[in-house]
């Protein structure tokens, strides 16, 4: 059992690993851009957290193209449809977008590794524990 822990928190830090790569590599490519929330879609149902409310922006690449995109509510702010925010957006595929706050781009890579190095740890506790 200790070693089954010990795999899964592994496997998290490997997941962290590469999300941490996809991450860097999309950041490094991406631009910021103004764009003009065009709506926010209203969830039915119990409250759900703030990060599952669908944003629809629209927005032009320094190319000069147009492009409409769908990003979530930011944590921490209050966005209604006309205001202005600002995007990562990489150019190569203008619906790959993000909020460019450290949140968004490195919570997901940094939970897995943390986690998964926690469970690795307590995987190699168990382990001693039972050689004893």
């Amino acid at each position: 059992m200790a070693r089954l822990i010990g795999f899964i928190g592994l496997l998290l830090c490997v997941a962290g690993i590469w999300q941490g790569v996809v991450k860097w590599q999309f950041f490094h490519r991406a631009v910021i851009v103004e764009a003009t929330v065009v709506a926010v879609e209203e969830l039915r149902g119990p409250p759900k957290p703030r990060q599952k409310i669908p944003l629809h922006v629209q927005f032009t690449l320094p190319d000069a193209t147009d492009h409409r995109a769908v990003t979530h509510m930011p944590m921490l702010q209050v966005v209604a449809t006309g205001d202005r925010i600002r995007l990562l957006v990489d150019p190569t595929n203008p619906q790959s977008i993000s909020l460019p706050l450290w949140s968004e781009v490195w919570a997901r890579p940094l939970t897995y590794l943390v986690c998964g190095a926690l469970i690795m740890v307590l995987g190699r506790v168990l382990r001693t524990k039972n050689m004893r």
